[in-house]
């Protein structure tokens, strides 16, 4: 059952460094369903139901005094009934799990260090939601200060708390502060009747790691209230871990500028449970499954669509967005370090024992978890970036019937990772943020073709592999990455194509018209392997000038840019029968 123990103030201890095998990215494994020349896209991105129905429907049958307690009439136990192959009311079902699983989490409660161990204390004391704080870095300053955000946990005891430790404690954040509105959103995702897991840590009934085995450690600090906790304090799913990402999901929804460092630190909350040893790795991924369908069952609720509105204006305002400190503390500014903590903990290291056949599933409503990081696309272009972005199948209790459990919402900020068909991406720039600027990072693979269109600029920088092609028909296409543009033709029908990286290669035609401008590096290559057609601009941008230097090969080539832009007094270029040069 969740606890909200009204805490937190500045986050203490360095960043986590976590020693582990790194899942690969899963948006570079084509699905079977990706390679198909014409794929059934509507059928694949179908919701399916669970016996239960659609969670994000039924969420408010998940009641904490226990009325609905059966897979079929609460769905938050119908999302985790995965789990109970391995222990079931009560009762151990597979030993050798349940023996790897305590091995897991006394493995790690042996090698913690003290910053950890420190870390994982305010996690386990201050209050569930302010938690999530030290994920907004620069801006968690503002939000403490705006927000009147408080706790009464500063630093960790050198000898263990008495067991009946229980101090009265402020509000974590108040909802008549300035940034009232993004409390009250956060409250909602966190402490509605609905988001509790009372329920369904009664129906699997799994006790606590520490009590199972004498090789998991209780965190010292906290070990007299664990060996003083109720029987039925159960393990599975965890219910900080559930909160954190209940809570980190909403802070993101609101800030999308840190929508990946948020629910980085909201897996970071549920490793700190197996650090404490109050939980196990199983309960961890069990509650980021369990917080992350009830975010979306709250976000999705016809009844908070206002409070969801509002929480996000606030963040967006100079409350929070527009009060930056960049001396402030950030404890997840390292993308990679995010990226291969995030991906990790989704698993915890367990072998695929399950189907590893199964087809990606995207749960109803799921899209809306994405609505103000990928803006500019619609909800079913967000299913399918959920889609080609999930774990694959067959990892301990993730494959639950609709799909909650292989949603990876770390490489779904980072947008498609597969084309299932023709993709058309509309940027508004005037409307900002992500509207006007974004990345995507992943490496796309597919059939389909990518058209960009609109005022905003995309940036690719995954080595792409999807064939249908390229076309740009308004704003920037920025390229980052020698094979961004992946296998198929290239058509700059209007806008600017921008070569960011010195060495850009297109694998199929490349063709220029009038309205399109061409930007690359003096220092820079473009490879066409197959027939380029000019016109349009190039423009030049800083770098060395070498005589006869080759900006451009091809195979062959028609056609000449109308203009060059960007080159000195007295330097041009010149068209040979496969290249494009530099000439004085």
């Amino acid at each position: 059952m969740k606890t909200r123990q009204r805490t937190w103030t500045k986050r203490a201890a360095a960043v986590l460094s976590l020693v582990a095998v790194t899942l690969p990215m899963v948006t570079n494994v084509t699905t079977a369903s990706a390679k198909a020349k014409q794929p059934n896209v509507a059928a694949l991105l179908k919701p399916h139901e669970a016996n239960y129905g659609y969670l994000v429907d039924e969420y408010h049958q998940n009641l904490d005094n226990m009325t609905y307690m059966t897979p079929n009439s609460d769905p938050v136990i119908g999302v985790i009934t995965g789990f109970t192959k391995y222990w079931d009311k009560g009762k151990v079902i597979d030993k050798d799990m349940i023996d790897l699983n305590l091995a897991k989490s006394a493995k790690v409660t042996e090698e913690r260090s003290y910053s950890e161990m420190e870390r994982a204390y305010f996690s386990d004391r201050r209050d569930l939601r302010y938690n999530l704080i030290s994920g907004l870095g620069p801006y968690a300053p503002a939000f403490i200060k705006n927000a009147n955000a408080q706790t009464n946990y500063l630093s960790m005891p050198s000898t263990p708390l008495p067991a009946n430790y229980s101090p009265k404690n402020p509000k974590w954040a108040t909802q008549d502060s300035q940034l009232g509105d993004l409390v009250k959103l956060v409250d909602v995702a966190e402490g509605s009747p609905y988001s509790g897991i009372n329920s369904p840590k009664h129906y699997v009934a799994m006790p606590r790691p520490y009590r199972l085995s004498k090789a998991v450690k209780p965190l010292p600090a906290v070990e007299n209230i664990m060996a003083h906790a109720k029987p039925d304090s159960f393990d599975l799913p965890s219910g900080h871990t559930t909160a954190a990402f209940d809570s980190g999901i909403a802070f993101a929804y609101a800030l999308p500028q840190r929508f990946q460092q948020l629910i980085t630190r909201s897996s970071e909350v549920g490793y700190d449970r197996i650090i404490a040893g109050r939980h196990s790795p199983l309960a961890v991924m069990g509650g980021r499954m369990t917080g992350t369908a009830i975010a979306a069952a709250v976000l999705n609720d016809p009844a908070n669509q206002e409070t969801a509105k509002a929480g996000y204006e606030a963040a967006q305002s100079n409350a929070l967005l527009g009060s930056k400190d960049a001396t402030a503390q950030d404890d997840f500014k390292s993308y990679e370090k995010n990226r291969q903590d995030y991906r990790y903990r989704m698993t915890y290291g367990f072998d695929q024992t399950g189907d590893t056949t199964q087809t990606m599933r995207v749960p109803k409503g799921a899209e809306v978890l994405l609505k103000t990081r990928l803006p500019y696309l619609n909800n079913t272009q967000r299913r399918a970036v959920l889609f080609t972005t999930g774990m694959p199948s067959g990892y301990p209790g993730m494959d639950d019937a609709e799909g909650w459990g292989r949603l990876d919402l770390f490489s779904a900020a980072n947008g498609y990772g597969s084309f299932l068909n023709n993709v058309k991406v509309n940027m508004d720039a005037k409307k900002g943020n992500f509207n006007a600027k974004d990345t995507w990072k992943n490496q796309i693979g597919g059939t389909g073709k990518l058209t960009k269109t609109g005022t905003g600029q995309l940036t690719l920088s995954g080595a792409n592999r999807y064939t249908g092609g390229t076309e740009l028909k308004g704003g920037t296409l920025q390229v980052a990455n020698t094979t961004a543009l992946g296998k198929g033709t290239v058509k700059l029908t209007k806008g600017n194509l921008k070569l960011a990286t010195t060495k850009v290669t297109v694998r199929g035609q490349f063709q220029q018209a009038k309205a399109g401008k061409l930007t690359m590096s003096r220092a820079g290559h473009l490879t066409i392997k197959k027939t380029a057609k000019f016109n349009g601009t190039l423009k030049v941008t800083k770098g060395q000038l070498k005589k006869g230097a080759k900006l451009i090969t091809y195979k062959k080539h028609t056609g000449k840019f109308k203009h060059v832009n960007g080159l000195p007094k007295g330097w041009h270029i010149v068209y040979t029968k496969h290249a494009v040069k530099l000439a004085k």
